[in-house]
């Protein structure tokens, strides 16, 4: 099958674009008459689960007092902005509604945590919490959560657990 010296002109001029347009890091180019939409940014998700309070006697879990602290650290040479928002895991399959997403920014090689206090406080909720904190971010960042129990509010840590949180593929 011959191609007309016209086509395979046109066909290559479009490749060069192509290369060209990927190597700037403008993305790839879209036919006009396609118009088909730019692919959406990849956005880096994570969710950590989260266990606050002390429980009544309702809860699936043994009496004591625990504390989460999430600890949130942006990897990059530069600012970055995230979402997080929180949701409760109610017990008897009951689902629960999130909370809206809070935007937030942080600068680069900072790192920040989050408590029991602010999550309970978004949710509005008192006494014990259990569920999941999801932060969303066009960029990378280390997520480790800290777990540790007591006896009594005030009394020595009888549980403690880190845990790395990979993003979601």
């Amino acid at each position: 099958m011959q191609r007309s010296k016209f086509s395979m002109l046109s066909a290559g001029r479009s490749c060069a674009a192509a290369v060209i347009a990927i190597g700037l890091g403008i993305g790839p180019v879209q036919s006009e008459t396609s118009g088909a939409p730019a692919p959406a940014p990849q956005m880096f998700e994570y969710a950590v689960k989260f266990v606050c309070g002390r429980p009544s006697d309702q809860r699936p879990v043994a009496s004591g007092f625990y504390f989460t602290d999430i600890n949130v650290h942006n990897p990059n040479n530069e600012a970055i902005k995230f979402k997080k928002k929180f949701v409760l895991a109610l017990i008897n399959q009951k689902q629960s509604k999130p909370t809206e997403f809070f935007t937030e920014e942080f600068g680069p090689d900072f790192a920040f945590a989050v408590e029991c206090t602010e999550i309970m406080k978004r949710l509005g909720v008192s006494g014990f919490a259990t569920g999941f904190a999801v932060f969303q971010s066009a960029r990378e960042m280390d997520i480790v959560a800290v777990y540790t129990t007591a006896s009594t509010p005030g009394g020595s840590v009888s549980t403690f657990h880190t845990e790395r949180v990979p993003k979601r593929p």
